[in-house]
């Protein structure tokens, strides 16, 4: 009888516990720890003028980080192809030049096998050490990504009263949270420009998170804008339709910390877990805002780094169209290395 008692006890203790962790893990429980998948970035040139001297092309090639290894690729074609690193952020860019095409449509892919984990401030310390240029570069203004007086002295009303970086940082996604409505419908979305979104208080992630970066950014906080494309959590493969992006900001205590608000803005239920974690669910494919592309004859920096870049003797071409891929990987034929 004693033993029944006893063992009813731990049964009841063993729920309870579990009960009261619910709410700590519930956020947790749908993304998964690692994803690995097969993802295909194509690119079809059309149109291509008859006598074309000379035809340039630029476009991100995946670099690997501490939540994303590249495990292998495959590139077509191989031939003229050429790696180049940006010189502000060292984004890795997958860039041809083809002297006399004679074609008049060019198709460009870049296949990889890649596996992705959850990227959680919570779960590993992630403390990385912040070098001053590095620090000196996250903390000043882009073209788009302002700190104006207006940002500033917002900063310091949402702020008022935290003396942490964490909790300034807090505030500062609780208020875009609380204050922009994800919304496509009002022209200017999706470029990113703070003064828009302090206006209208809408657009989507590049809206969400290039004004998270500005108010951190006024308030002393490195912070960094990051692009990727979104894994569909419902789905083993598909076609993907467009990027996402999300943002980081720095901790001297914990280190890069990631946050998605417009992801938390969508799904509420992931409020919580969206300041300081993100799941399996995307690929990062650059970083920062402002990108100069290497090689480089004098272009204009690309406000971020996700479509590809096209010259036809020497001006920009717009007749590009792209697809992305994406597939989970099981027992799949090994993909060569390049």
């Amino acid at each position: 009888m004693t033993r029944r008692v006893s063992t009813a006890r731990n049964i009841f203790l063993l729920i309870a516990v579990l009960g009261g962790a619910g709410a700590r893990f519930a956020a947790w429980a749908d993304v998964p720890q690692a994803r690995t998948v097969d993802f295909d970035y194509e690119v079809l040139v059309e149109g291509i003028p008859e006598h074309t001297e000379e035809l340039r092309i630029w476009f991100p090639y995946l670099s690997q980080t501490p939540y994303q290894e590249i495990q292998k690729v495959d590139i077509e074609p191989r031939e003229n192809a050429n790696i180049s690193y940006d010189k502000t952020y060292h984004n890795k860019i997958l860039n041809y030049r083809i002297a006399s095409p004679g074609n008049s449509s060019l198709k460009f892919n870049a296949r990889y096998r890649v596996k992705r984990s959850e990227y959680s401030n919570r779960r590993v310390s992630s403390r990385t050490f912040l070098s001053e240029e590095d620090s000196r570069k996250y903390l000043q203004a882009d073209r788009l990504v302002t700190i104006s007086p207006g940002i500033k002295t917002m900063a310091k009303t949402i702020t008022q009263g935290k003396t942490t970086t964490t909790a300034k940082a807090r505030a500062i996604y609780d208020y875009v949270f609380q204050n922009v409505s994800y919304d496509k419908t009002i022209p200017g979305w999706g470029n990113g420009d703070t003064e828009r979104v302090c206006s209208l208080k809408a657009g989507n992630c590049t809206d969400f998170h290039s004004l998270f970066i500005s108010l951190a950014r006024a308030c002393g906080i490195p912070a960094k804008f990051v692009m990727g494309v979104p894994l569909s959590n419902g789905k083993k493969e598909g076609e993907i339709s467009g990027y996402h992006c999300w943002a980081e900001f720095y901790d001297e205590q914990s280190g890069w910390v990631p946050v998605d608000i417009s992801e938390a803005w969508k799904n509420k239920s992931r409020y919580e877990y969206y300041f300081g974690a993100i799941g399996a669910d995307r690929l990062e494919i650059s970083v920062g805002r402002d990108i100069v592309l290497e090689p480089n004859a004098g272009r204009e920096p690309l406000n971020y780094f996700f479509f590809p870049y096209v010259e036809v003797d020497g001006k920009k071409f717009l007749q590009v169209k792209t697809l992305f891929r994406f597939k989970d990987v099981n027992t799949r034929k090994e993909v060569s290395q390049l």
